[in-house]
């Protein structure tokens, strides 16, 4: 039995595949990419269901917090459906909208100039139940990334800042589109999977984005190349 095993290991699929992986290093690179990226993503999506009804229990949900904007009609009306019931309500565009009260809620507030009926986002507690994972995932790729998928030796500081710039620059990309999908999806199938499926979106963005640009801030270390 354990000349067969001995056997499969040398000649057999895994060696083929083990040959395949050294034969492709551009490839196997990126699928350790893709491997560690999702172990990130996963600190995300274990944390943030955890981390929403901490933070929604607190005072912080009725903090507003508003970032870059707001962006065209500051009278900006949006309908949404929330267990079968349309709630139509004020929703300026920002790249961070987090207007305080319980999710797809209306509060009566003046933003802008503007008294009435807005739409609530959660405020600054759902920013934090957010953001709190995203950073902690963010940093468990820094170390990963780094080191095993470009092993790089470069110096970690200047790596560090440059990485944090990028991630910075790509997560306002990303909450400008997030402002666009996020009342849709906590509507249509509810908060709890509607943050996990808009972090999951905005790690797709982070994703494709990220791999060209790790590519330059870690370069191979020269006992690799």
């Amino acid at each position: 039995m354990s000349g067969s095993v001995k056997k499969l290991g040398q000649s057999g699929p895994i060696r083929k595949l083990l040959d395949l992986w050294h034969r492709h290093p551009k490839i196997a690179q990126f699928i350790t990419y893709f491997l560690v990226g999702n172990l990130a993503t996963l600190v995300q999506v274990v944390l943030i269901p955890v981390l929403q009804p901490v933070f929604e229990a607190t005072g912080l949900v009725d903090v507003d917090l508003h970032l870059f904007g707001p962006i065209g009609d500051p009278a900006a009306v949006t309908t949404v459906t929330v267990a079968g019931e349309t709630v139509t309500g004020l929703n300026p565009y920002y790249v961070f909208n987090f207007t305080a009260g319980p999710v797809n809620t209306l509060v009566h507030t003046t933003l802008n100039g503007i008294t009435g009926d807005y739409l609530a986002h959660g405020g600054l507690a759902y920013f934090l139940a957010t953001f709190i994972p995203l950073i902690l995932s963010q940093v468990v790729s820094f170390f990963m990334q780094r080191k095993v998928t470009f092993k790089s030796d470069g110096n970690v500081a200047w790596q560090a800042m440059w990485y944090f710039l990028a991630f910075c620059v790509i997560t306002v990309g990303a909450n400008a589109l997030y402002g666009v999908y996020q009342p849709w999806l906590y509507s249509t199938i509810g908060e709890g999977p509607g943050g996990l499926v808009a972090a999951f979106l905005q790690c797709c963005i982070a994703f494709w984005v990220f791999f060209p640009i790790m590519k330059i801030i870690f370069p191979e270390s020269k006992s690799q190349s």
